[in-house]
């Protein structure tokens, strides 16, 4: 066979033979390329963009990591943030202390109690309002002095809707206004938990 491929090649005139060996050899390396570098180049490809996602992901976990005492300290700030609020903000079983509170700080301030009634918790969110109607007669003052000193609880208590009315001629010397207000305290709901209605 060698001999006929010979012989074939012998009667190709020099200029013909050149280019039939070039074009055979750009055939076998465009071959090579398409078969064999392709594929590699595609793979290569393919590893470096898995290996800088790989390297982005190492270094944003090395600034999680060189952050992290920090982070930990923001943590233990908002813990602490946290008790701080749940102060002021009593969970269900601590409002009809709250409420024993409040009444006492009148008592103690001179008024006397009329009305007292809580209402049932309104929900919002994480949270419940629980609305108190008071109705209280004393003097002026006195009643400064007791919205001051509610004010000054650690409880967050809110008063609205403050109507103040003289009293008659008719009534005790001591006592020389009558006041309506609605108190309002909250109350943290645990996760899936209810405000039941506070006792007086």
């Amino acid at each position: 066979m060698a001999l006929d491929l010979k012989h074939m090649f012998g009667n190709i005139p020099p200029r013909q033979r050149y280019l039939l060996l070039g074009v055979i050899g750009a055939a076998i390396v465009a071959a090579y390329v398409y078969l064999l570098m392709l594929p590699l180049w595609e793979s290569k490809g393919k590893l470096e963009t898995d290996l800088q996602k790989i390297q982005t992901d190492l270094e944003q976990k090395r600034m999680i990591a060189a952050n992290r005492p920090k982070l930990e300290a923001e943590i233990k700030g908002l813990e602490k943030q946290l008790e701080a609020a749940l102060v002021k903000l009593p969970e269900e079983k601590e409002i009809p202390k709250l409420l024993t509170q409040v009444n006492t700080l009148g008592q103690q301030s001179g008024l006397e109690f009329l009305l007292f009634r809580p209402g049932a918790p309104v929900k919002k969110g994480f949270y419940a309002e629980v609305p108190i109607e008071i109705r209280v007669e004393g003097e002026y003052h006195t009643l400064g002095g007791f919205l001051d000193r509610v004010s000054k609880l650690e409880r967050i208590v809110n008063v609205a809707d403050l109507r103040i009315n003289p009293l008659s001629a008719q009534k005790q010397a001591s006592r020389t206004i009558s006041a309506d207000f609605k108190a309002t305290t909250f109350t943290f709901l645990e996760k899936g938990g209810s405000a039941g209605a506070p006792t007086k």
